[in-house]
């Protein structure tokens, strides 16, 4: 598994464009979610006692940290906020663990929950589902 590679796939996919123009607001909160979302897809496949799974991790919340701090947070607002990402995170993974045997209310479920007030939340749930239904990890 080339690390850098999939970690730029997925920061590529996040980012997509449309998904801020047409849904969310674009902020850095709300990048970030949607970055753990489409994460957590790529997590999913890996295998848990795989080596790279925790590389992997290691990499992308090194990352994360390394980009909280060129951004301008201090060592402290750093902390609080990876504590607070690293978190979301475990619950996203533990949400969309099963969400490709899930039917299509309990997924529109699941996202309700991490985006609660949005524009064209049905629109936005659907692509979502889309996009977490591909199988190109």
């Amino acid at each position: 598994m080339d690390i850098l590679k999939l970690y730029n796939k997925t920061l590529t996919e996040s980012r997509n464009p449309l998904i801020f123009e047409n849904y969310i607001d674009d902020n850095l909160n709300n990048k970030i979610l949607i970055f753990l979302i489409f994460l957590s897809k790529k997590f999913n496949k890996i295998k848990k006692n795989d080596e790279n799974y925790q590389k992997f991790f290691d990499y992308i919340f090194n990352r994360i940290e390394t980009d909280l701090r060129e951004i301008g947070y201090g060592d402290m607002s750093v902390n609080k906020k990876m504590k607070v990402i690293v978190t979301k995170f475990y619950s996203i993974l533990l949400d969309f663990e099963n969400y490709t045997k899930l039917c299509k209310d309990e997924k529109c479920s699941i996202l309700r929950k991490y985006f609660p007030n949005i524009r064209q939340i049905d629109d936005f749930i659907d692509y979502l589902i889309k996009y977490l239904s591909i199988d190109n990890v």
